[in-house]
C-alpha cells in the first residue's frame, strides 16, 4: 500500500472526478466547504479555501475508517503533518511505515505506532506539497486551510453532511484546475527534451541513430553484440534531464537480467550496439522509451527523455 498519497489525494481526486456528474463551471462561491460541514464557527472566504479545507478534511478520512491507520495516534498523525517537510527525511518515513504495515509485532508496539503516526503525516504532508509544487500548482491551495481541514478531520470536530454534490462540485473544479496545469508542465518537459536532444547531437563522442535515439561510447568492449532476442546481463543507472536518478543497479547491489524483447525500444536497439564489457550512455527520446504512460511510482514524467549509463557484462544466450 502505497502509504499517502494512494489511500488519501490520489483516490479523492480520481473518485471525485469520475464520480462528479456536475462540471467545474458549475462551482459558484455558493459552493463552500462550510455549507457542507456542521460548525457554525468554519469560515471559509473563497473557493480556494474551500477546496483546500476539503481537501484536508478528504485525506483524514482512511485515518479514520482504515483497520490499520484508524489505530494510529491522531495528534501525532496531525502534529507530522503540519510540519515542514524539510525537516524530516520522506525515505525513513516511509521505511518506519512499510515496517510498521509488514509487522503484527511491531504494531503492538506503543512506542513504535507513536513513530509511525507521525511519519503517515509526514508522508501525507510531504505528498500533496510534492503534487502541487512539481506542477507548478502551489497557488489553487492554501497549505495552512488544508492543515486546518486535515486536523478536524481527525479530530471529528466537523461532522460531514453528506452533501456529495457540493463536494463533486469542489472537486471538479480543483480537477480542471490541475488539468489545466498538469497539460502545461507536460508540453513543457516534452519540449525540454526536444532542444536537449537538438543540441546534444552535436556534442563530440554522441551518435544518432534512425530512430533517434542518441548514444556515447564510455569504454569499447570485445565479442560479439547481442541480438534482439538475447538475454543479458548489465548494470544501469536512469537519470532524468535534471538529473534525478529513478533507477539504479549500481544503487542495488546487484546486476539485472533481462530479455532484450522485455524493455522499452530505446534498450532493445541501443544494448544491440554494445559488446561485453563495454559501457554506453544513451540519450532516450520518449518515443523509445515510456511516452505518455510511464509508471506513476517510477517518477518518471510523461514524455519524459531519459538517459542510461549502461554495462553490457554478460551476454546470456545469442
Amino acid at each position: 500500500m502505497k502509504i499517502a498519497l494512494s489511500i488519501a489525494l490520489g483516490l479523492l481526486l480520481i473518485s471525485c472526478s469520475e464520480d462528479a456528474t456536475v462540471s467545474s463551471k458549475e462551482a459558484s462561491p455558493s459552493s463552500k466547504a462550510e455549507s457542507i460541514y456542521s460548525s457554525s464557527d468554519l469560515k471559509l472566504t473563497s473557493e480556494r479555501d474551500s477546496i483546500s479545507y476539503t481537501l484536508g478534511f478528504e485525506m483524514s478520512k482512511p485515518f479514520i475508517t482504515d483497520t490499520v491507520f484508524s489505530k494510529l495516534n491522531k495528534t501525532l498523525i496531525t502534529k507530522g503533518f503540519n510540519e515542514d517537510v524539510k525537516s524530516y527525511s520522506v525515505d525513513s518515513c516511509m521505511m518506519i511505515v512499510q515496517s510498521y504495515m509488514s509487522s503484527i509485532e511491531l504494531r503492538r508496539d506503543e512506542s513504535f505506532a507513536n513513530q509511525c503516526a507521525q511519519s503517515v503525516g509526514r508522508l501525507n504532508r510531504s505528498e500533496i506539497q510534492k503534487t502541487f509544487t512539481d506542477l507548478e500548482a502551489t497557488e489553487i491551495i492554501d497549505m495552512s486551510t488544508v492543515q486546518l481541514g486535515f486536523q478536524d478531520g481527525l479530530s471529528l470536530k466537523n461532522v460531514f453532511k453528506n452533501d456529495t454534490n457540493s463536494v463533486k462540485i469542489l472537486f471538479a473544479s480543483l480537477k480542471t484546475k490541475m488539468d489545466e496545469k498538469y497539460k502545461i508542465s507536460i508540453q513543457e518537459f516534452e519540449r525540454e527534451g526536444i532542444e536537449f536532444l537538438k543540441k546534444n547531437k552535436n556534442k563530440k563522442g554522441v551518435k544518432q541513430t534512425f530512430s533517434g535515439l542518441q548514444y556515447e561510447v564510455l569504454k569499447k568492449g570485445k565479442g560479439k553484440n547481442p541480438t534482439a532476442a538475447s538475454r543479458v546481463k548489465v548494470h544501469y543507472k536512469g537519470t532524468l534531464l535534471s538529473g534525478e536518478t529513478f533507477d539504479s543497479s549500481y544503487d542495488r547491489g546487484t546486476p539485472s537480467e533481462f530479455g532484450l524483447n522485455q524493455v522499452i525500444p530505446g534498450w532493445t536497439e541501443g544494448i544491440q550496439l554494445m559488446k561485453p564489457g563495454s559501457k554506453f550512455i544513451f540519450y532516450i527520446p520518449h518515443e523509445l522509451a515510456y511516452g505518455p504512460n510511464p509508471d506513476p511510482r517510477s517518477g518518471i514524467k510523461p514524455y519524459s527523455l531519459l538517459i542510461f549509463e549502461v554495462e553490457l557484462l554478460e551476454i546470456l544466450n545469442p
